[in-house]
Parts: structure tokens; sequence; C-alpha cells
């Protein structure tokens, strides 16, 4: 698969994430801020593509944004939503002791999903692509 192809693959995935994540805030299911996390992943995972980096199956968003080039804007977009990492994994687990993490509030969750489609629109830009292919 060319890699132009797997970069606008991972910004429709993305984009699903974020309806996702919508629609579970709405119902206050516990796995929109997965969503979110997954959605913020897709797009590092496109930009790092696009410059070349294969990202692997990384979860950590701040490993992440660490392998784009020093000095790329996308480095700084990211650092923002750092803070969704242990959603990718934890979150989906219990803790040792039996207690789950928090979410963040439904609130938070849909004004973060609204800022990451204004994120996502950027990405798409950047790559100079449609909103995706099938």
């Amino acid at each position: 698969m060319s890699v132009e192809r797997r970069v606008r693959s991972f910004l429709v995935l993305a984009e699903a994430d974020l309806d996702a994540a919508e629609v579970l805030a709405r119902v206050g299911n516990h796995y929109a801020a997965y969503h979110v996390q997954q959605a913020i992943e897709k797009v590092l995972k496109a930009m790092l593509l696009t410059r070349g980096v294969e990202a692997g199956v990384e979860h950590r968003l701040e490993l992440l944004a660490d392998r784009l080039p020093e000095g790329d804007i996308w480095h700084a977009l990211a650092q923002p939503w750092l803070r969704y990492t242990p959603y990718a994994t934890t979150f989906r687990y219990p803790k040792p002791g039996g207690g789950i993490i928090d979410e963040p509030p439904t609130t938070a969750i849909l004004a973060d999903v609204r800022a990451l489609r204004d994120l996502l629109k950027q990405a798409r830009d950047d790559v100079g692509g449609e909103p995706g292919t099938r």
C-alpha cells in the first residue's frame, strides 16, 4: 500500500474515532476518552508517515510525538493531547487494587472532540488530501 494511501487511511480512521468519541460521550460511556486517544494516535502516525517515519504499534502519544523531526510543528501541536495516553491501554483495565481510572468530564471530551476535528482538518490540509479513500 502506498504511503499516501496509508496516511489518508489513518486520517479516515481518526475521524471515525472522533465520531465514536462524540456518540459515546453523549451517553456517558466510559470509552469516549479511549476513542479520543485513538484519534490523536492516528493523526500522529499519519504525520510521522508523511515524514518517512514508521510508527509501528506504539500507543504512547509522547513517544510518537518525540519521533517527529526536531522543530516539527506537529510536535508542538501534539503536546496538549499527551494527557490522553493513559486511555490507550491502562484505562481499559482495572487498576491492581480494582479501581478504574477516571475519565475526563463529558463536557471536556466533547470540547476536545471539536478541537480535534480542527486538528484533523489541519492534518488533511498538510498532506494535501481529501477526507479519505477506502
